[in-house]
């Protein structure tokens, strides 16, 4: 089992690979494969963190399609926990926007599988997706259309909203450069809406002195305290940022992890990424989050393909604790036939 500390791991059913420079569609996975694919995850947690309701939007018309539709009830089936997210839909970073009516298409499907399956324990809306205040503005709209759905004679009463973003961007409300005053308010709403906690993204991967401080041939002892030092140290300034504007709102980690492959333009050093290093930094992050009393999710459960490039040379594909091995002779078209799992827990 995952050691106290650790509260959940990320999921997302998204799992099959490129096959001729194709992938498979998202709506391809069934309730089966995905039932499937959380049966080991749920030996080693007790909760998973989704990202979507399964929201395909069609000629302006939002339905709920792909497979992100059965996480909630794949979940039941093997005894996990959800912490159900809600993806913005329609957004564009560009002009600070994402549409709301869409939004609340995966808003409406996660109330109906709490109802249904009795498993989600709260509701995420939207993730990474703070470009300026009206994108922000918008979540707080759509946390507290959430809070109005809830029925008054179910257990969502105690089933709380939140949201998980940048832990850099919620700490813009301590910024008081003039011109982010109206982002700065928007953020100080965003985490009144929320209820009790709120979700920051926070990775020692993605640290810019990161790869100076490891370097290429660390050993256990001396990665873990690179890793340690850094994740103090984000904590420490978002705890300060939050403070100094008397923001109470309790801070969980929504996503930290480390890549087995690859790397990426936000981070170029591909000699960090190796399942050893994967696996130091779990065991870390396990002892990290007991030390401060952080309750943290694992990014992520299973390696996603599509993330990355066909050559399979970016490591935002590469995550994952497990690995999916599966067939597709065509877009529509997935065989799961077993999943590796790549470190210990």
């Amino acid at each position: 089992m995952a050691a106290t500390g650790i509260y959940g791991i990320a999921f997302s059913p998204y799992v099959g690979p490129w096959v001729n420079n194709v992938l498979v569609l998202f709506n391809t996975y069934t309730l089966e494969q995905v039932t499937q694919l959380l049966s080991p995850v749920a030996k080693g947690f007790p909760l998973i963190a989704t990202y979507g309701q399964g929201t395909f939007v069609w000629q302006n018309v939002p339905n709920i399609q792909d497979s992100n539709r059965y996480n909630i009830q794949a979940a039941k089936n093997v005894g996990l926990k959800v912490s159900a997210g809600c993806y913005q839909q329609g957004a564009d970073p560009g002009k600070d926007f994402l549409n709301v009516e869409w939004t609340k298409t995966e808003i409406n499907y996660a109330l109906d599988q709490a109802r249904t399956h009795g498993n989600v324990i709260e509701l995420v809306i939207g993730n990474e997706c703070l470009w300026g205040p009206d994108s922000t503005q918008a979540i707080v709209e759509l946390i507290n259309y959430a809070k109005s759905k809830r029925a008054p004679n179910f257990n969502e009463r105690t089933l709380p909203v939140t949201t998980r973003q940048k832990w850099d961007v919620l700490g813009g409300v301590s910024n008081a450069t003039p011109g982010y005053a109206a982002m700065r308010q928007a953020l100080l709403s965003l985490l009144s809406a929320c209820e009790g906690f709120v979700y920051a993204n926070m990775y020692a991967y993605f640290d810019p002195n990161i790869a100076g401080q490891i370097g290429r041939n660390p050993n256990q002892a001396s990665f873990t305290q690179a890793v340690t030092n850094s994740m103090n140290a984000t904590l420490a300034a978002l705890k300060s940022a939050f403070s100094s504007q008397k923001v109470s709102t309790e801070i969980r980690i929504g996503e930290t992890g480390w890549p087995s492959k690859g790397s990426q333009p936000a981070q170029p050093n591909d000699f960090l990424a190796s399942t050893q290093q994967a696996q130091w930094h779990y065991e870390a992050i396990k002892n990290w989050s007991v030390a401060n009393a952080i309750k943290t999710f694992m990014f992520e459960a299973y390696d996603e393909p599509w993330k990355g490039s066909p050559n399979g040379s970016n490591s935002e594909a590469f995550f994952g604790i497990w690995q999916a091995n599966g067939t597709s002779a065509a877009p529509g078209q997935y065989t799961l036939r077993d999943v590796k799992q790549k470190y210990t827990l």
